[in-house]
């Protein structure tokens, strides 16, 4: 890597740094209102929480295999366990394509070749980021989509599920990949596995959403009942910052779109102090499964 790549780069884990620099020193310059909130921590939720992040990503296992398998190749569930929590840490990398370039080069060495790993890891990551802004949007009644009238959410959604149209699909993302200056895919999946796909990954948002309302309660005390409203904010500040190229691992968008969401049931310093915590949270669970992969 040239200076200049380099300098580019180190900019943007600048603004990341930066930004949880304020997030950390804004709870900090809080803590008598943050000491004086009624915490109520229960272990037992906590590890349900965890429990769920970790049965789900091993749910998007499956899934990223079953798309491997449409285009023609099998990978045992060892291997890809093993390719996805060791890819995974390229996402606190800046620029987002350490993760896939991780993907492809690990799977090489399984005899899958290139064009089949890249193609899978797009169409992954497309059909997961489009599952997910469908689901905000079906229950976007809950208030995360603000004056927004509801008579927009339903063609909104249709038009989201235009883009799994597999000729729509791979124009749009070919357009994408023709600014980042990679080569197109060629996207041989039906419309109908298509639709499956999207609606096992919106199933997969969902539970996500659910640990991270768990998570929410097992040290606040907080309702579950919210679980609508929770779900919504998690996926759709999971999706920004994963589009946020600017930063690595989305670091401090995330955050700071859960922040402005969560205002509705928390003081601004106690709903930080959650939104650092979701990332903790987040990234235990991806360390342990990466300790889980070294044995396999």
């Amino acid at each position: 890597m040239s200076k200049l790549a380099g300098l580019k780069n180190s900019w943007k884990f600048v603004v990341a740094g930066l930004i949880l620099f304020y997030l950390v020193r804004f709870i900090y310059t809080n803590w008598s209102a943050v000491r004086q909130y009624e915490w109520q921590f229960n272990y037992g939720l906590l590890f349900v929480s965890l429990s769920l992040v970790m049965l789900n990503l091993i749910f998007l296992i499956q899934i990223w295999r079953r798309i491997l398998l449409k285009l023609g190749y099998s990978l045992r569930f060892t291997k890809a366990f093993k390719i996805l929590f060791y890819s995974n840490t390229g996402r606190y990398l800046p620029g987002k394509i350490w993760s896939i370039l991780g993907m492809i080069y690990m799977c090489e060495k399984e005899g899958i070749p290139h064009a089949a790993s890249f193609t899978s890891a797009i169409l992954y990551q497309a059909l997961n980021i489009i599952a997910g802004m469908i689901l905000v949007v079906v229950i976007s009644g809950t208030g995360l989509i603000k004056d927004l009238s509801k008579f927009i959410y339903l063609p909104l959604a249709l038009i989201l599920i235009a883009f799994v149209y597999p000729p729509i699909m791979e124009k749009s993302v070919n357009i994408l990949l023709k600014l980042m200056k990679r080569k197109p895919i060629k996207i041989s999946l039906s419309f109908g596995h298509n639709i499956v796909l999207v609606l096992l990954l919106m199933l997969s948002w969902c539970v996500y959403g659910a640990g991270f309302n768990i998570l929410i309660s097992s040290f606040t005390g907080h309702s579950l009942s919210s679980w609508p409203y929770m779900i919504s904010t998690f996926t759709f500040s999971y999706i920004i910052g994963l589009l946020s190229v600017f930063v690595p691992g989305g670091l401090g968008v995330r955050e700071g779109i859960l922040i402005s969401y969560l205002l509705i049931y928390f003081p601004l310093p106690i709903a930080t102090v959650i939104a650092l915590f979701s990332r903790l949270w987040m990234m235990a669970v991806e360390i342990v499964g990466l300790l889980v992969s070294t044995r396999l």
